[in-house]
This record gives C-alpha cells, structure tokens and sequence, in this order.
C-alpha cells in the first residue's frame, strides 16, 4: 500500500524508455524474500506448430536476440494475449501467443522461442539494484495493447488522438498535452523535456512552438548541480544510432544494447542524487510498452466511470480504450522510499497525467482530459518514510550480458520459496497472476543473430521524420527533402535536423 504522510516532492522526473515488458526485466528477482509478481521460472508458453512448449530461460542477451524486432501492433498484442489477433476472450488460457506471434514475424520457429528469454539481478544490475533498493511497481500496464506512439501519446496526454498504431503521423501534432496544461500563465509551475535527438514529442505543435522548453540530454547533469529542474522533467532517451554524431541508441528498444540503456538509468540517477535536488524529487523509470516481449499477467479491462469525458472510439480497429496494455518495468527513486518497497496497485501512463495535474497545476480539481486520466491511480502519495533516509545507493557498472551471467536464485524457484512469496503478495492484497507450466518444456536455444550494421534508421525514427514532416508543414513550412525519401540514419539526421531548424530549433538548444 501506499504510504499517507505529507507529500515531499517539489518535481517530479519521468525516464521513459522503450518496449520491453516486466517479467523480461524484474520477473526474475521474485524470491522469497522480494515477493513481487514475477516469474517462478517455470512459466511456458505454447509453440509454433508441434512440439513441446517454450518455457521461459534468464539467458538474455543484451544484444543480438530480437531481431527482427518483435511486433507490438493492436492485433499482434491480441494474438500474444488471447491467441486471437481479434482480441476475443473465449474462456482460453491468456498470454500464450508470443512465441507463436515472434515465430511468425521472424519467420523461425527457433527465432521465436526467443521471445521467452529474460534477463536478471547480475544481467541487468542497474534496474534490478534500484528496484530492490527503493519501489518497483508490478501492477503498471502500458495504456494501449498497440505500440510505442499511442503509448508514449497516453504518458503525455491520456489518449493518443485516436490512433492505435504506430503510423500515427497527424495524432502527434494535434493532442492536447498536460504540457499545455502546465503551460498556463498563471501556474507556477513549469517543465522541460529533455533528448539526445528527435523524440515524437518535438512534433506535437503546441511544443513545436515553444523550442526553448526542449534542453539537450548533455546539459541534464549540470542542470542537476545547478538545481536548474523545474518541477516536471521528461527525459528521452536517444532512439537511434547517430555515428555520425557520436550518439547511440540508449532507448532499450530491440535490438538495440540494453546496456547502453542501464548506463543511461545510471547517469539520470546518478544526476538526481549527487544534486541538490535530491531530497524533493521523485524519479520515475518506466518504459512505454512491452515491445512483444513474454509477460505473465493479463491486462485488466477497465469500465468507464460516466461522470468524466469519454473517449471516441479508435478510427482503425473501433478499440474503445477499455483494456490495458501488457505489463511493463517501473520503479520509482526517492530517499522518502523505503528500500524494498513492493508496489502492487494497479498504474498505467494516464497515471502521470494525473498525478501532474494533481501536483502541479492550477486545475487540479477541474475535469481531467478523458475517463482514463480520471480513473487513473496516482502516486504523489507514494513516500513512506517518516524521515529522509541517510544513505545515497551506489549503482553497480552496467553489464553487457552475453546470456551465460549465472542466475543468483535457482532457475525454478522451490515450492517452499514459491508459496512464502505469493503468502507474502496475498497478504499485500494481491494474489499472484496465474502462472501456465506446461510439462517437458524446453528453453530457447537458438544461434546469436549477427548484430545489424545500424545504417537503417529505426522504425520509430521514420514514424517521428513523418510526423514532423506534417507537423512542418502544418506551421505553414515546407522540408527541401520528404521523409519518404529517408534511406539510411544519415538522411534520418539531415531531415529530422533540417525539420527541427524550421520548428525554430537547433541541436543543443533550451538556453
């Protein structure tokens, strides 16, 4: 439970990273002694075809296991979920459908076994080591069943414009977001975003017009040290490699370095804590969708309480916004944590809007942008300290797992260590998702994928080339080039450099 004292935070810092689901990150520290609703490591999923079922393995790869990327659109989130891409409940065991759903996008079966792959506490020490040592949540869903801009839309504005997909060009542009809503003249409070590159955020017309609130990633440390954080900071991460530039994707979307992306969770932490901001400010790192990846527990359908605004249905599958996306990692860091501290309330990204609004804005006790955000749990309340703790945790390096780090619990957890952790969620007020073990399973093993040569551009870097393509010209401007002409992740930089110039922007800008 939450804790109920006095509200210490005077900001808050939102890390949003990239498609990756819960049990692929934190599943593995459940123990007895860390009863979160993890994986007992005995966990199976049904395969392509016949043959026995894929059982999960903590033998994830930084790199080099998912690729191709594994897909997250509306129908194929259904597929992993109801094993039916119509997202139809029959009465059938849920969550399934990824190995079958990988298998089919890879087009191997072996490829799609992969899918069950997982890393640890030694695999992925910076992520894991915050989570025990301040709040993991294991109850925070992504908004959508789809994929990342829908999700990301919902982190800012509690709905993505309609849009369920991730071709969502002209919904970018047009929402409504609680940066606007922090933005009046007569609030106090303001906000900054921070990247290293384009981010779908730089399309939204509102921000487009007001480039003095982007700050480069470079100057977050510094802007730490000089207590310079206004009271919301969303920090991006970089979606692509830039060679060029020198810049790496630190975005942990597949099949980019997860490493790369801990040693980012490090230097955002590592920034808040050797600030003066520390005492008052709550970081939270979350990701914005589970990126296809294998997840035990079923997103729960919600209904529409009818006192707050409704939501149109979606305009490409009639999805009317009641069922959540899957699982995905989010810890909160505070020194009014205590550390180990489970969360197992239910959250999705409406709850940053709300807990903004709730915080920071004048309207706070205004009617809420949509049914979603007012449904939505927040957690400004989430201190449960009666005083600030003394200790500032040290994070271990980030580790480049090749897949053979030993596992610190045994593979299967044993039935006496099994039952202590699920006593200890029941008595929390959850009871454990159910888990499917299917007998004589057996685990992925299927050869390294050569690592890609990073000259295409990723797929979300077009989608935000496209957006700010019409988001250009929707300020009366035009690019000399068209983002359909974007082939490698030079052209990608020239254009979105080019389009960020007639938004009134320059690399390095925000002074």
């Amino acid at each position: 439970m939450l804790g109920r004292m006095a509200n210490p935070f005077k900001r808050l810092v939102v890390l949003m990273l990239e498609n990756r689901s819960f049990d692929h990150m934190l599943g593995y520290l459940k123990a007895a002694n860390y009863p979160i609703d993890g994986l007992d490591g005995d966990e199976t999923n049904l395969p392509q075809g016949e043959g026995p079922s894929i059982q999960v393995s903590p033998a994830a790869r930084s790199i080099s296991d998912l690729d191709p990327d594994p897909s997250h659109e509306f129908p194929d989130v259904n597929l992993q979920i109801f094993s039916n891409s119509a997202g139809e409940d029959t009465g059938q065991s849920k969550m399934q459908g990824f190995v079958q759903n990988y298998a089919k996008v890879s087009g191997s079966a072996s490829q799609g076994a992969r899918i069950m792959k997982c890393f640890h506490g030694k695999s992925l020490p910076v992520l894991a080591t915050l989570a025990r040592q301040f709040a993991a949540c294991d109850r925070w869903f992504s908004s959508v069943p789809g994929s990342t801009i829908p999700n990301r839309l919902f982190a800012c504005a509690a709905t993505s414009g309609g849009s369920l997909t991730q071709d969502a060009v002209l919904a970018p542009a047009a929402a409504k977001t609680i940066f606007e809503i922090i933005d009046d003249p007569a609030n106090p409070a303001t906000f900054r975003i921070y990247t290293n590159g384009p981010s779908v955020l730089m399309t939204n017309l509102y921000l487009a017009r007001r480039q003095n609130k982007f700050f480069d990633y470079k100057r977050f440390k510094d802007d730490c040290l000089e207590n310079l954080l206004p009271e919301f900071t969303f920090v991006e991460p970089s979606y692509d490699n830039d060679i060029r530039n020198g810049i790496f994707a630190t975005s942990q979307h597949p099949d980019f370095a997860v490493d790369a992306g801990e040693a980012l969770i490090s230097e955002v932490y590592s920034a808040i804590r050797d600030s003066p901001l520390w005492n008052d400010t709550l970081l939270l790192i979350v990701y914005d969708e589970h990126g296809g990846l294998f997840d035990h527990v079923t997103p729960p359908t919600l209904v529409r309480d009818p006192q707050f605004p409704d939501i149109p249905a979606s305009k490409d599958f009639g999805f009317k916004w009641d069922r959540l996306g899957v699982r995905v990692p989010a810890v909160f860091v505070s020194p009014w944590i205590r550390a180990g501290t489970i969360l197992h309330q239910q959250f999705d990204h409406c709850s940053i809007v709300a807990t903004i609004r709730k915080l920071f804005c004048l309207d706070k006790d205004k009617a809420p942008f949509n049914w979603r955000e007012g449904q939505a749990a927040t957690f400004e309340d989430i201190a449960n300290l009666a005083a600030m703790r003394p200790d500032k945790p040290i994070l271990p390096h980030a580790t480049a797992s090749d897949g053979t780090i030993p596992l610190p619990r045994a593979v299967v957890l044993s039935d006496a260590d099994r039952q202590a952790a699920n006593a200890a969620m029941a008595a929390a007020g959850m009871a454990p998702a159910a888990h499917i073990a299917d007998p004589d399973p057996i685990t992925p093993d299927a050869a390294a994928v050569p690592a890609a040569n990073g000259r295409k551009p990723a797929q979300l870097t077009l989608q935000i080339a496209h957006a700010a393509e019409n988001t250009v010209r929707q300020m009366g401007k035009k690019t000399t080039t068209t983002a359909d002409q974007i082939v490698t992740t030079d052209d990608a930089t020239d254009f979105l450099e080019q389009a960020m110039a007639l938004m009134g922007r320059t690399v390095g800008a925000g002074r």
